[in-house]
């Protein structure tokens, strides 16, 4: 009986030691992931003109590896993948875009996964682009003794153009801009079809408060000038011409430089 009892104690004995010899399982290290850092050059952009720069760094440095710039336009879910550059032997990298749309868009920076770890994305960085274009490409509200024209002003040649119709009448002409532009640039003058010693008056109202006046005559040519339109919602212009001697009155080539 103590023979039995002995070896029992053994044989548990041995059991515990070997429990105790066997070797944990180890918890799986976990994939390392890269850290993207990134930042715009500009929160506003003309496009077509502007170059929008994105300046970051990756960690591990990845050097010679690729980085990745897209971006998603306005509403769209899908991102676009539009640039591609190098990443330095100090970690960092440049990446470009260029615009030729207005609109919101956003963009971020890729850096795809290598040698063990996984890929990652940079913050989101929205940019809001605006553009130039045509006023008389843009459906005028209530209209009155202008049409847009080809002019000749010092007999150079302005395309999409408002002329007055009919001298010595009150002409005006109205545009909604929604508060989505920023500014009015155009050249005011009378055309070369205006009489000697004729002339004439311009001015630029928005939402009912005066921006500008111009007196005009032949010879006088105000150019190019640029005219703020922030938060406007209707644009409106007011030509006069004398009707002895006939003049024609001209907003020369105006644009509106806008998001949409």
């Amino acid at each position: 009986m103590n023979r039995i009892t002995a070896l029992a104690a053994t044989l548990a004995l041995t059991a515990g030691s070997l429990a105790l010899a066997t070797p944990t399982q180890a918890a799986p290290a976990k994939a390392r992931t890269y850290k993207v850092t990134a930042k715009a050059s500009t929160e506003v952009a003309v496009a077509k003109e502007d170059v929008v720069k994105i300046r970051g760094r990756v960690k591990p440095k990845a050097a010679g590896e690729k980085v990745v710039l897209q971006q998603r336009v306005g509403n769209k879910k899908k991102w676009k993948s539009t640039d591609k550059a190098k990443v330095k032997r100090n970690g960092s990298y440049v990446l470009k875009d260029k615009p030729t749309t207005p609109g919101a868009r956003e963009y971020r920076v890729l850096k795809p996964g290598s040698r063990g770890i996984k890929k990652s994305y940079s913050k989101t960085m929205p940019v809001e682009v605006y553009k130039w274009e045509k006023l008389v490409y843009r459906p005028s509200g209530p209209r009155v003794n202008v049409e847009p024209a080809g002019v000749l002003i010092g007999a150079e040649y302005y395309g999409q153009s408002l002329a007055t119709t009919l001298a010595g009448t009150p002409s005006s002409v109205e545009y909604t801009l929604g508060r989505k532009c920023t500014d009015l640039r155009a050249t005011y003058a009378l055309t070369d079809s205006a009489a000697t010693g004729s002339s004439g008056a311009v001015t630029v109202s928005a939402d009912g408060a005066v921006l500008a006046t111009h007196s005009l005559s032949v010879g006088t040519v105000v150019a190019d000038e640029v005219l703020d339109v922030s938060d406007v919602f209707r644009l409106k212009v007011d030509l006069s011409t004398t009707a002895t001697p006939a003049a024609v009155a001209a907003v020369a080539t105006p644009e509106v430089l806008c998001t949409r």
